[in-house]
């Protein structure tokens, strides 16, 4: 009856609508730091020597209404994470309709060390699998 969560799993699809870019100086959703650089496109390249790695995970809460119809397995959330570590925008990448919807709630809440590339900290998506058991 635990939800796990597993980093990493890196994997691109080209299918996910492309995230809106905030205006220069702006601040990005959910961020409330300045100095946020180019939001990549889901599926773009973005060059990076290091990639996020989750400092802190929030444990999804298990819909009652999965729990008691079964369902269970792993939802796939694409997090962009900025250059804060903060997770920006987020998008479903593998569907289980009625876990959808905390997996998306639970990697909202994540923090990351964010990419780096030539020692600087860059905004990058990043595939996050989030794993509902039941037993």
């Amino acid at each position: 009856m635990a939800a796990t969560l597993l980093a990493g799993c890196e994997t691109t699809y080209a299918s996910r609508p492309t995230p809106q870019t905030p205006p220069p100086g702006s601040y990005a959703q959910g961020c409330d730091r300045p100095g946020h650089g180019e939001r990549p496109a889901r599926g773009r390249a973005v060059p990076f020597d290091a990639v996020p790695e989750a400092s802190l995970k929030v444990a999804p809460r298990y819909p009652d209404a999965a729990r008691e119809a079964g369902v269970d397995g792993t939802v796939i959330v694409a997090a962009l994470v900025c250059e804060h570590g903060r997770v920006v925008d987020e998008a479903i990448v593998e569907s289980i309709p009625m876990l959808d919807a905390a997996a998306l709630e639970a990697v909202s809440g994540w923090t990351f060390v964010p990419a780096r590339y030539q020692g600087r900290p860059v905004a990058r998506w990043v595939d996050v699998p989030v794993r509902f058991t039941l037993h």
